[in-house]
C-alpha cells in the first residue's frame, strides 16, 4: 500500500509496474542486483526456528504471538528494515482446558480429541448416541473429513465429531454456517473408521463428551509488513503466516515459512532484488485467513494491480515432496517451470505435484479471489499438522534453506503474468 491508514505519515515506495511477459530489467540509476552469496546455512535456519518456537504457541490474540511479533520486528530492524504493524481484530475464542470424548458402548474407549476453532462448550459432561452424518468439507473442500452427530435423549445435538481424513486428531476452523453454540471435536482417522465400522454393523454407539471452549472478547494481533525497494522494475508480494494453532509451537506450520521470510528479508536488505518486494508476515491464517483477508480488504484496486504476483510460503516440512500451486493457468505453467528448473540444478530428488485451480485454505487464496496472480509452495508434513510434536528439526531447516533459494530464483526470473478475471463460483 502507498499509505498505511493506521500509521499517518508512513509512505510506501512500491516498485514500478512490470509489463506482463517481459523479462525483469534494472533501472538506469541502479546496478544489476547480485545474487546473495551461497545458500542459507541450515544450522542458522534451525537456530532461528528454535528461537521463534521458544515463544510458545502463536495463537492469534495471545501473548505468544505478541512476543513472536516483537522478536521478528527486532530482527528486521537490526538489518535496517522498517516494519509496519497492521492490527487485525477478530471475534475472540478460547480453546478451554477440558476436552474429553469417551466411548461408553459398545466398549469403553477414549478418543484423543481437540476442539475445533469457534466450537462451543458442552456445559459439563454430556452423554449421547452417535450417528454418522457424512462428508464434512473444511477450507472449502480442500479437506474432506467424516462427520458424526452426538444426540442426547431429547434427540437434540449435544456435540459433533469430525474425523480427519488422514492422521491423528488435529483441530481446524469450523466452516461458515456451523452452530457455534454446540461442541465440535476433531478426532483422528482411525477413530473415525472405528465409529463407522460399529455403526455399519448396527451396534449402538454411546459416548460421553465434555468441552469448555467458547467465545471471548475480540482477539487482536498484527500483520507485519516490510517493503524492500528493488533496483529495477516490478513488485512481488512474498508472504507466510506466523501464527500457529493453540496446541502447538508450529515449527512446520508455519514457523518454517516465517524463518524463510526472515532470511529473505535479511538477504535482500544486504543485496536488493531487481523487483521491489513486499514481505508480509500474516497473523490469523488459521482463523480462515483473517490476516491476509484484512490486508486485501485494506488495499485499493490500484495497489493490488501494481503487484506482479503473490508467492506464499506455508509449511516447509520434512522430506522431498513439494506441492506448488498457482493461478491463473498461464502463471501456473511458468511457475511450475521455474520450480522444476531450480530443482534440476539443486534438488534432483524432488517430487513435485501441482494443482489447478489451487486450494482455498492458504493466504494466497485471499489474493487469488480478487484476481491477483498467486502461488503457493509447501513441503507437506500432514502428520505434524496442528500437533503438539510439531517442533523444530533438521529436516525442516534443510527445506527452509532450499526454499529461500527457490523464492529468490522465482522473484528474479518469473515475469509479471497476464491478469485473468477473478475466479467465479466454479
Amino acid at each position: 500500500m502507498d499509505h498505511d491508514p493506521r500509521s499517518p505519515g508512513t509512505t510506501r515506495t512500491p516498485g514500478t509496474p512490470h509489463t506482463a511477459g517481459a523479462p525483469r530489467t534494472t533501472s538506469a540509476s541502479h546496478p544489476a542486483a547480485r545474487t546473495p552469496a551461497g545458500p542459507v546455512d541450515p544450522a542458522v535456519a534451525l537456530a532461528d526456528l528454535v528461537a521463534l518456537c521458544a515463544h510458545g504457541p502463536r495463537f492469534h490474540g495471545t501473548a505468544g504471538i505478541a512476543a513472536a511479533a516483537d522478536w521478528l520486528v527486532g530482527r528486521l530492524g537490526a538489518v535496517g528494515l522498517d516494519v509496519v504493524r497492521e492490527p487485525v481484530a477478530l471475534p475472540g475464542w478460547h480453546p478451554g482446558t477440558v476436552r474429553r470424548a469417551v466411548v461408553q458402548q459398545p466398549l469403553v474407549r477414549e478418543l484423543p480429541a481437540w476442539p475445533m476453532l469457534w466450537s462451543g462448550g458442552t456445559g459439563g459432561v454430556r452423554r449421547g448416541t452417535v450417528e454418522a452424518v457424512g462428508p464434512q468439507g473444511l477450507w472449502g473442500d480442500s479437506m474432506v473429513w467424516q462427520k458424526f452427530v452426538v444426540r442426547g435423549d431429547d434427540g437434540r445435538p449435544v456435540a459433533y465429531l469430525h474425523a480427519r481424513d488422514g492422521g491423528p486428531a488435529a483441530p481446524q476452523p469450523l466452516p461458515a454456517g456451523s452452530d457455534h453454540d454446540v461442541a465440535h471435536l476433531a478426532v483422528g482417522r482411525l477413530d473415525g473408521l472405528q465409529l463407522t465400522e460399529w455403526l455399519g454393523d448396527g451396534r449402538p454407539v454411546e459416548i460421553e463428551v465434555e468441552l469448555d471452549s467458547g467465545p471471548v472478547a475480540e482477539a487482536v494481533s498484527d500483520n507485519l509488513v516490510v517493503d524492500v525497494r528493488g533496483t529495477g522494475e516490478g513488485q512481488v508480494l512474498v508472504c507466510g503466516h506466523y501464527d500457529s494453532f493453540f496446541n502447538t509451537v508450529g515449527a512446520y506450520d508455519n514457523g518454517s515459512g516465517t524463518v524463510a521470510l526472515l532470511a529473505l528479508a535479511e538477504r535482500w536488505a544486504a543485496t536488493p532484488p531487481v523487483a521491489s518486494v513486499r514481505l508480509v508476515f500474516f497473523t490469523a491464517e488459521e482463523w480462515h485467513l483473517g490476516g491476509s483477508r484484512h490486508h486485501v480488504e485494506e488495499a485499493t484496486r490500484a495497489e493490488l494491480d501494481r503487484l506482479d504476483y503473490v508467492l506464499n510460503v506455508d509449511g516447509l516440512g520434512r522430506g522431498s515432496f513439494l506441492e506448488a500451486f498457482a493461478s491463473p493457468e498461464s502463471f501456473s505453467t511458468s511457475f511450475r517451470d521455474a520450480v522444476l528448473s531450480y530443482a534440476a540444478e539443486t534438488r534432483p530428488d524432488l517430487e513435485l505435484t501441482t494443482r489447478f485451480p489451487p486450494t482455498s485454505g492458504t493466504d494466497d487464496a485471499s489474493f487469488h479471489r480478487v484476481g491477483v496472480p498467486s502461488a503457493f509452495v509447501t513441503f507437506n508434513d500432514l502428520h505434524r499438522l496442528h500437533q503438539p510434536d510439531d517442533e523444530p528439526n533438521e529436516g525442516i531447516a534443510a527445506n527452509v534453506s532450499w526454499a529461500v533459494g527457490l523464492v529468490e530464483r522465482v522473484v528474479a526470473t518469473v515475469p509479471r503474468p497476464e491478469r485473468a478475471a477473478p475466479p467465479a463460483f466454479l
